[in-house]
């Protein structure tokens, strides 16, 4: 007599796809200028995803200002690598801090998936003032205690075995007498250090020394007259900025890692040169399209991470990008060159021997 099988159980009950295929877009807002900096329309995530969530300006904001130092404003942003290095080497002994702060503040800072930050627009001004009353209220706080304890040190007749470094405010405007590698004045609300333009001049072989206070800058180089081997190069990360034969006009990105620490440019040239180093406000912003002639920086503020690049001429043609977590290498090609290819917002350093183009997609 046989045994009666086991009832099988009833199917599973159909997935619900209603929340799903939809294509998330975040709105756009206007780019401003500057380091660190400008925002963008996000990017088009794949059907089976959906649209995921935003990351909120003033969340990542206030995580920065108060908790920077422990990387939580990365974590918070998805960005979980450097959000432990951040965390590891304390804010990068508080310069990685203060740079996220002026990304964040510049509307330049973006979440792991590249998208912008919602609420931009409408809480910057606050923002920012907030964050410089804080930098301006922590200095006065730290001047007073000093203040304070070395009054106790005099009253109690006793001399200390290490004296006091004199209290400093990187983000207050220098006097005239500071070095020529800080701010002449900082702009209102954005106490990250700046730039003052410097220039020099020449003809033929020559080093100069300068102090770039471990940020990145923009370097600017022109030999138009020069017929043998022109070189820059630098004593920091990049090395060598310019090597070719003849005459050559163009513009570059140093220091754009932690420890690069430029602070010598040698030149080799056989005519008169000029050389221009630049706070990175100074790089030129495109918003869909850019086009150009031979080595170029611009800022790359598009409504997307996708890009047209095409080029035309002999030599290696380099396509690099700093605005995702870490540096991208879209092109390194050879001679002319055409293709469509993922390109972060952010800084963009082109290398090429002709002229090129770069279009949103």
């Amino acid at each position: 007599m046989s045994q009666p099988g086991q009832t099988p159980p009833p199917p599973p009950p159909a997935p619900d796809y209603t929340t799903y295929g939809a294509l998330g877009f975040f709105e756009g807002q206007q780019s401003p200028g500057g380091f660190g900096q400008g925002q963008y329309a996000g990017k088009q995530y794949a059907p089976q995803f959906g649209a995921a969530p935003e990351k909120f300006f003033v969340t990542t904001w206030l995580l920065s200002l108060f908790l920077g130092g422990l990387g939580v404003d990365r974590f918070y942003l998805g960005k979980i690598g450097t959000g432990i290095a951040k965390l590891l080497t304390a804010g990068g002994l508080g310069f990685w801090t203060l740079i996220d702060l002026i990304l964040i503040l510049a509307g330049k800072q973006r979440d792991k998936a590249g998208r912008p930050l919602a609420g931009y627009a409408q809480h910057r001004v606050v923002a920012i003032a907030v964050s410089a009353v804080l930098v301006v209220g922590g200095s006065l706080v730290g001047a007073v205690i000093g203040a304070g304890a070395a009054l106790a040190i005099n009253s109690a007749g006793t001399s200390p075995i290490v004296s006091a470094a004199p209290l400093t405010d990187e983000s207050a405007a220098p006097s005239p007498s500071a070095s020529a590698g800080a701010s002449e004045e900082a702009v209102a609300g954005d106490d990250r250090p700046r730039l003052i333009a410097q220039s020099f001049a020449g003809t033929g072989d020559d080093v100069k020394t300068v102090d770039l206070k471990g940020i990145p800058a923009l370097v600017t180089f022109t030999c138009k007259a020069c017929s043998g081997n022109t070189v820059l190069e630098t004593n920091g990360a990049e090395i060598m900025l310019v090597n070719t034969v003849g005459g050559y006009t163009g513009s570059h990105l140093v220091d754009t890692s932690t420890g690069s620490a430029t602070s010598e440019f040698a030149i080799s040239a056989d005519a008169a040169w000029t050389l221009k180093v630049e706070d990175v406000d100074a790089v030129p912003t495109a918003t869909g399209k850019a086009s150009g002639h031979g080595d170029k920086v611009i800022y790359w503020d598009a409504p997307t991470d996708k890009a047209a690049i095409t080029n035309k001429g002999e030599g290696q043609f380099l396509v690099e990008g700093f605005g995702a977590d870490a540096p991208e290498l879209p092109v390194d090609e050879d001679g002319t060159y055409s293709g469509t290819v993922q390109l972060t917002p952010g800084f963009v350093q082109i290398k090429s021997e002709g002229d090129w183009t770069i279009t949103a997609k």
